[in-house]
């Protein structure tokens, strides 16, 4: 996993230490039943030690990370950089228009929009 968290040291100004510490500003959970999810940017610090800032619940149990498991884990860390989901942006004017003909698969875009 620590290769695809380097990643980001390539594209911004971040490099990451692996530290065994509950201390550790980043404090990943591997938690099945809780889904993936991540502190956003500076939120991480309020969280106290030992509790988790991210939770990778979804990565498969393997020695193998799979392409999906490798977006997973990108994703979350992009919310721990500070990097919130495009539809949350406040440019967008509160309006979101969905373009279903756009999408790879519509009918998983029709299943997320009932």
């Amino acid at each position: 996993m620590g290769r695809i968290i380097e990643e980001w040291e390539k594209y911004a100004n971040v490099r990451f230490y692996y530290v065994d510490s509950q201390d550790a500003i980043i404090r990943i959970t591997l938690n099945s039943h809780d889904g993936s999810w991540s502190y956003i940017g500076r939120d991480i610090v309020t969280v106290k030690p030992p509790d988790p800032t991210m939770n990778l619940g979804w990565i498969e149990d393997t020695e193998d990370i799979s392409e999906v498991d490798r977006g997973v884990v990108l994703h979350e860390f992009g919310h721990a950089l500070g990097l919130g989901h495009e539809h949350q942006s406040p440019s967008r004017g509160g309006v979101l228009t969905l373009k279903a003909a756009r999408a790879s698969d519509e009918s998983n875009v029709e299943a997320h929009c009932r």
